[in-house]
């Protein structure tokens, strides 16, 4: 989808520098930024063309904070998966992001054009601060010495809380949230390209993948390739997929695109593709219930199931090799496997990965978990469910505040889909199909402790309108007297 001339108006806007030149403030922070940087660049110059490289960023962001945001919505979700110390050492660049750009954003906010606090920001913070809570409770009573990035994945959760106020506070308009939403499809639409480039390998860019995800997943395994894109993990890249599909999906239902329509047929289309040549069968099977029940409950059920149709066709002459090879894979029976040839071999081992290791762990320390270290006990290290990685790390309470917080995206997504604008209602019915499917998926994947799914869907959050968090304003008492009268 491009984006037109027209929509890039008024981001020059808001700028913190427009009220009062605060000339006293600048030269100072200047001063103590060059003598930091001067003092890091004696220890170590990568260190010291980073801060550099931040302190460029947050006088960007002071000038030109809307444009900033939308950095934010384009770059955050599609580089979620690089490895840490691309560029900076040992730090993942999209926290990078958030942190310099979303910090200084709430920093810089003005307080009379102060977003309202909803129940979402509140479950959010909560969740956060909750997932740190039990990772630093879990270091101190293990005597575990975290690296960095132990570190990082302690207070990680709270990243998510960050990105999505930033861009609540700054992206206000309806202009503005649909412009972010047009940008995000973009981003979009350059990683699905980079997945199909990496399905048919295109000369150079398995290679790409490979160095920059730091992750083998990328050059496929046993002669088959599940395209990956940005991310570590082909599920990560199919649950990044699957929101925006749902969303491009009731944009075209709801014709909130007219004059877009076959730039959006042509980017759902590339999306779907994408999402389906990760060969990941929870989030295909997903895709296609939800998009059932989108035409259903947009009264297009007919129409829906008939392009359904011709979409699995082409689907299938573009990867239906490799879904078949995933099939045939997961449903043939192993010599002295002991599995029924009915039941998919990931669903098997993950069983018994956890009946064997994690549930057992989990028994011992119901209400604390253990932290962002696992117990010796574990030898397998990847939980391969977001409902084992909560109770593994921080017991029952986490996992309570995670429903609470489900309960509250999926409310806000259902508000914003009563909207009389066609594409906060889009937004809307998209993001509730997506908090359903992300509760199922969760299941058989840690989809919310990777890169891609919670870093979109908390940009997506964001864009939806402010005032579905906030309670209608009372009537005023002589409205009610009279109304009284009146009957």
């Amino acid at each position: 989808m491009a984006l037109p001339q027209r929509d890039l108006a008024g981001l020059n806007g808001g700028s913190w520098f427009g009220e009062r030149p605060r000339l006293a403030l600048i030269t100072t922070s200047a001063l103590l930024a060059a003598f930091v940087i001067g003092f890091v660049a004696m220890k170590d110059l990568k260190y010291a063309v980073a801060l550099f490289g931040a302190a460029a960023l947050v006088l960007f962001v002071l000038v030109r904070p809307k444009i900033a945001a939308l950095g934010l919505v384009a770059f955050v979700p599609m580089l979620s998966g690089l490895v840490p110390g691309i560029p900076v050492p040992n730090v993942r660049i999209s926290e990078a992001l958030i942190g310099v750009i979303g910090v200084t954003l709430l920093a810089t906010s003005r307080r009379q054009n102060a977003v309202k606090w909803g129940v979402l920001d509140w479950l959010l913070l909560a969740y956060g601060l909750w997932w740190t809570f039990d990772g630093v409770l879990g270091a101190m009573h293990g005597h575990q010495h975290l690296t960095i990035s132990g570190w990082g994945t302690v207070a990680g959760q709270l990243q998510f809380f960050l990105l999505y106020r930033a861009l609540k506070v700054t992206i206000r308009s309806a202009d503005e949230r649909h412009l972010a939403l047009k940008v995000l499809f973009v981003a979009a639409g350059a990683v699905a390209m980079l997945a199909v480039f990496q399905e048919i390998h295109v000369p150079g860019v398995i290679s790409l993948i490979g160095t920059i995800t730091g992750s083998p997943a990328a050059g496929g395994t046993g002669g088959v390739i599940r395209a990956t894109g940005p991310f570590a993990n082909w599920a990560a890249l199919a649950g990044y997929m699957l929101p925006l599909v749902f969303i491009a999906i009731c944009l075209g239902l709801g014709n909130a695109a007219p004059r877009q329509k076959k730039a959006l047929f042509a980017l759902g289309l590339l999306l779907t593709l994408a999402l389906f040549v990760t060969a990941e069968f929870s989030i295909i099977l997903c895709l296609i219930i939800g998009v059932c029940v989108l035409g259903v409950r947009y009264g297009q059920g007919r129409l829906v199931f008939r392009w359904l149709g011709i979409g699995i066709i082409v689907i299938a002459v573009g990867a239906g090799g490799l879904l078949a090879q995933r099939l045939n894979a997961q449903l043939s029976a192993t010599a002295g496997s002991g599995r029924h040839a009915g039941v998919p071999q990931t669903l098997n081992t993950r069983w018994s990965v956890w009946t064997q290791q994690y549930i057992p762990a989990i028994e011992k320390a119901p209400l604390t978990g253990y932290g962002v270290e696992l117990p010796d006990s574990i030898r397998w290290p990847y939980p391969e469910s977001q409902y084992i990685d909560f109770l593994i790390e921080g017991g029952l309470p986490l996992l309570v505040i995670f429903g609470l917080l489900a309960w509250g995206m999926y409310d806000a997504a259902r508000k914003a889909g009563r909207s009389d604008d066609p594409v906060d209602h889009a937004l809307g019915q998209g993001l509730k199909a997506s908090v359903v499917t992300m509760v199922v998926v969760n299941l058989v994947w840690p989809f919310l402790s990777n890169g891609g799914l919670p870093q979109l869907l908390w940009c997506l959050f964001a864009l939806l309108p402010s005032t579905i968090y906030q309670t209608p304003p009372a009537r005023p008492r002589h409205d009610l007297v009279l109304t009284e009268l009146a009957r």
